[in-house]
């Protein structure tokens, strides 16, 4: 029995895996909505679901190299969005309808110009998020996803009601259950998921619409209950930092004996960890539920609730040091890990910072980094 349920376990992750080195969700394709990509996860996916649109985080994994982007980007760019829009430029999102961009940074707000000049994409659209969490800047927040809303129901010609715009909260809040009960699993002491395995469904959760992904996901679950659990755990890590989108990073972390049993960055947990409250006034709640997430790099005066909500991160997952991940270039997380190391000198946590290139794994030094963590945690 044990065995037939980790084989259909395997089936389903594989057939995830497939989708994000392809990027082409084929359900999206044949269906014959507009499929809309974005950028960043400030971006609600429920006003597109609302608009009867496909909503789509895009990722660069489908691309093995980003000199399209590099054509118009500096090399200073980060190759996260060099990447994506070598991806959008080479025709591997020939299927998208558009796209919506964000001030997140220089580096997206440089791509979106790009894209805007030379993608031949037919619906731009464009997010300003605060840097901050006060509350006097939520009706900001709020005015922008009307005006986006107001966008899109004026490009494509579809209305997005109150009512439809609940219908999409209740849908991603489903899609959101199952994420926080395969969390637990992950979490577990012995775990029966790999952290490697868990990047892969929130990967392919922004990638699938909410009904396709909780069937699959109901799949997994229930394959799962005697499912093996995981042997040879050294130790148990929590990873943290930048955009992280390719499981085999985490495997190479993995393969020496490290669990990842939590995580805290955008195409992880973060985001989807959260329920949004069904009130008469939905877009208040979008703009809330949204704002308030567990904040990013971007705003970096929030950095005391970001430590905060990784000190906690780390106690609940009862874990025994941390990494934190960074793609070069990118200044914003940067400056976290400059101040994540000054405060871990005043409350002592191992702690590993790992610099990489996106869409390329350095195996080699990964492994001997980790390894050395390892030991040293051991010690």
């Amino acid at each position: 029995m044990a065995l037939k349920e980790n084989s259909e376990k395997v089936e389903l992750l594989s057939q995830w895996s497939a989708l994000l080195k392809t990027a082409r969700p084929e359900s999206a394709v044949q269906s014959g909505r507009p499929v809309v990509g974005y950028f960043c996860s400030f971006v609600p996916p429920e006003l597109l679901l609302a608009g009867d649109l496909y909503p789509l985080r895009m990722n660069g994994l489908a691309v093995q190299d980003s000199s399209s982007g590099d054509a118009y980007l500096s090399h200073l760019t980060c190759s996260f969005v060099r990447q994506i829009t070598a991806a959008v430029l080479d025709g591997h999102y020939d299927y998208l309808a558009g796209q919506i961009s964000l001030n997140t940074c220089d580096h997206i707000r440089r791509a979106n110009d790009v894209l805007v000049q030379k993608s031949g994409l037919g619906y731009h659209g464009y997010l300003t998020v605060p840097r901050s969490f006060r509350e006097s800047l939520l009706p900001w927040y709020l005015e922008e996803l009307t005006r986006l809303k107001e966008s899109l129901e004026s490009h494509f010609q579809v209305r997005i009601t109150d009512q439809k715009i609940q219908q999409a909260i209740a849908q991603t809040n489903q899609a959101r259950e199952r994420i926080k009960a395969l969390d637990l699993i992950r979490r577990g002491n012995p775990p029966k998921l790999s952290g490697s395995e868990m990047l892969t469904i929130t990967v392919a959760a922004r990638m699938l619409p909410p009904l396709e992904f909780i069937k699959t996901a109901d799949h997994l679950l229930s394959s799962l209950k005697d499912s093996e659990p995981i042997q040879g755990v050294r130790a148990r890590l929590i990873l943290t930092g930048g955009p992280l989108d390719d499981p085999l990073f985490i495997r190479a972390i993995e393969s020496q004996g490290a669990h990842i049993a939590g995580d805290l960055f955008c195409f992880g947990t973060r985001g989807l960890g959260m329920e949004i409250e069904q009130t008469d006034t939905p877009m208040e709640s979008l703009a809330r539920a949204y704002l308030y997430q567990t904040p990013c790099a971007r705003m970096m005066s929030e950095f005391p609730r970001r430590y905060q909500a990784l000190l906690d991160l780390y106690q609940d997952c009862r874990a025994q040091g941390i990494i934190f991940q960074r793609i070069k270039f990118c200044q914003l997380w940067s400056g976290d890990a400059h101040n994540l190391r000054h405060r871990f000198q005043e409350n002592p946590v191992p702690f590993l910072v790992l610099d990489r290139d996106y869409g390329t794994v350095s195996t080699g030094q990964i492994k001997t980094r980790v390894q050395a963590f390892l030991e040293k945690l051991g010690a």
